[in-house]
């Protein structure tokens, strides 16, 4: 994006009326949850646009700037979005002497996270979007969610110079009423918008992710020898070529985990025999990852076994790709 965030009123200004109307009105109604007394302990860790009068940091309204700069504008949810409040902090990278946004941005639209900051990384991964729940009722669960999948509370925890269960649940508390004032805004205003469903490519997903020695393209040859044995293992004929495969590969019991050819879908745990769905009895809206991250449930078979080695934020996108390819296949069929 061209788009740089320099302050909430260039930003309003460079949008629709319509759309510049709903975003004083959004931030007021933010603004009113973020500031009110009960949430005075978190005053720290909580940035609005263009906010002069800080109580703790005198350069708040840069600090909002920049999580905005890092968390937003790399992988925008919808783009054009309206960045609201920030809940975070910023750690330093030791080598470089950059600070780098930690925490939750909310926009109009989506929650972006980001709690992948290392040291040794000159550039954390992009913040992952999450959309906005259509239910102000749903808010709650929504941003607990959220919240038990952040990694850095530890992090976190120390900055603000409390346990860590009650850190998390003040933050809690802070930030589902205000997703559920933005959520109530859109109900009244007809205001949310569903993002465009993405088109993965292999090549893209693996990228993003850097995900080369986990999720394995046929079209790479530096991996023939590992798709050989995915092949071998997974018992998958020679007359069906394979799609893609997710894999790892441990020093003992041959590689394991979930394999599509344009014929099936196959999934193997270490040491247990492969399963096998014909491609036209996979469900795609049966196909999820389960809670713990380690599982592709299908629906129709016992759960198929997901790398160790898969990266956390790797998870919803393969998913969606899976999903979208299965649907490809399902049509030429």
């Amino acid at each position: 994006m061209s788009f740089v965030f320099s302050s909430f009123t260039d930003h309003l200004g460079a949008l629709p009326p319509e759309r510049a109307r709903h975003g004083d009105a959004l931030r007021a109604r933010v603004q009113q949850q973020v500031q009110a007394p009960l949430h005075a302990d978190l005053s720290a860790f909580a940035f609005l646009p263009d906010q002069a009068d800080h109580p703790d940091h005198e350069d708040a309204p840069q600090v909002f700037a920049q999580a905005v700069e890092q968390m937003y504008l790399p992988r925008p949810w919808l783009g054009d979005e309206i960045p609201l409040f920030f809940l975070g902090y910023h750690a330093m990278n030791r080598l470089s002497g950059k600070r780098t946004s930690q925490g939750l941005l909310l926009t109009d639209q989506a929650v972006y996270v980001q709690d992948d900051f290392t040291v040794l990384s000159a550039a954390p991964p992009p913040a992952q979007g999450h959309a906005l729940p259509v239910r102000a009722d749903d808010a709650p669960s929504f941003v607990s969610t959220l919240l038990a999948r952040f990694k850095a509370w530890k992090d976190w925890s120390g900055v603000a110079d409390a346990p860590e269960p009650v850190l998390l649940k003040r933050c809690g508390e802070l930030l589902a009423p205000t997703v559920a004032a933005v959520v109530s805004y859109h109900a009244e205003n007809g205001s949310q918008r569903q993002a465009q469903q993405r088109v993965w490519t292999l090549a893209e997903l693996v990228a993003d992710h850097d995900a080369t020695d986990t999720l394995l393209d046929p079209a790479n040859p530096k991996l023939a020898k590992k798709l050989g044995k995915v092949t071998d293992k997974f018992q998958i004929p020679a007359g069906e070529a394979l799609q893609f495969a997710l894999a790892d590969f441990p020093l003992f019991g041959g590689p394991y985990g979930v394999a599509l050819t344009a014929q099936a879908l196959y999934g193997k745990d270490l040491m247990e025999s492969p399963l096998r769905i014909a491609l036209e009895r996979v469900e795609v809206r049966a196909l999820q990852i389960g809670e713990k991250g380690d599982q592709l449930l299908t629906g129709s078979t016992p759960p198929m076994a997901l790398p160790a080695h898969m990266k956390e934020s790797l998870r919803a996108p393969f998913l969606a790709f899976l999903q979208q390819e299965v649907v490809r296949l399902q049509s030429k069929a």
